[in-house]
């Protein structure tokens, strides 16, 4: 198969690829994509490093056997702990995601962001490096432990039980209230589907999503490439490795439909 016809690979531990995987279909709608639903590994917020790397080296060897032409790790935990050895694992492109720090660091007009993520991510030491590699020190920085909320949206709570998703976002966020707070930074791509319910609850707040620059990055890559997928309507192959009825259910609710395949293989032994 010519290259530019072949498939970009993305993946996390459920629904937080779509939400990459929706940018893609929207700003490079050509390319083929296949979704890889690690569920059984669910999350990866909460798994230590050792775990995680046993993890990804298992997922971008099933990936790889695939032929993409790269590989996405929609999951910003292990994007920003071992991204450098997640690369060693493949001769396939691999790229991870980033916490736009800096973006919200130029847009921040009372000196203070807030950072949402997962536990992993919010009590790491990768994430204070990254601060105070690009947060200026007159920036505050406000972490808020998010786990709750993306638990939520990975079981699909947040898509049928309003009452359970308020109570959870503003049991999470209620320390939001008390600080100037004028910009959140979304670390997890499970977090872009709650998007609209963080504008509404807090509507001063300016909301910058991960994303956004992954698919910008994505676009580039291709392009510098020469293998940007120039005709045709991109296809898409959804496989999973948990209960593919549930998530079927979920994601068709969430406007994606076609068939789910399911992989039995146990990741991490």
């Amino acid at each position: 198969m010519i290259i530019h016809n072949k498939s970009i690979a993305v993946f996390d531990s459920g629904l937080g690829s779509l939400s990459v995987i929706r940018g893609i279909r929207s700003q490079i709608s050509k390319e083929n994509i296949i979704y890889f639903a690690d569920k059984k590994n669910f999350p990866y917020g909460q798994k230590s490093v050792g775990e995680l790397e046993q993890i990804m080296a298992s997922t971008i060897s099933i990936l790889s056997s695939l032929s993409p032409k790269m590989i996405v790790v929609a999951s910003i935990t292990p994007s920003i702990q071992i991204l450098s050895k997640i690369k060693s694992m493949s001769t396939i492109p691999i790229l991870g995601l980033s916490i736009p720090l800096r973006e919200a660091t130029k847009i921040t007009k009372k000196k203070h962001i807030g950072i949402l993520g997962t536990k992993a991510i919010i009590k790491g030491r990768h994430l204070e490096e990254r601060i105070k590699a690009e947060v200026p020190q007159d920036i505050f920085v406000t972490r808020i432990d998010a786990s709750q909320i993306i638990e939520i949206i990975e079981r699909g709570i947040f898509l049928n039980n309003d009452e359970i998703t308020f109570n959870t976002l503003s049991r999470t966020l209620k320390s939001l209230q008390e600080t100037n707070v004028d910009v959140l930074v979304l670390s997890s791509t499970h977090l872009s589907f709650i998007r609209s319910h963080l504008v509404s609850m807090f509507p001063s707040i300016r909301i910058v999503d991960p994303t956004f620059n992954a698919v910008k990055e994505i676009k580039q890559y291709l392009k510098a490439n020469n293998i940007l997928r120039k005709s045709g309507q991109g296809r898409i192959r959804i496989i999973v490795n948990g209960d593919k009825n549930e998530f079927q259910s979920i994601i068709k609710t969430m406007g994606l439909s076609g068939p789910v395949e399911s992989f039995e293989k146990q990741l991490l032994q």
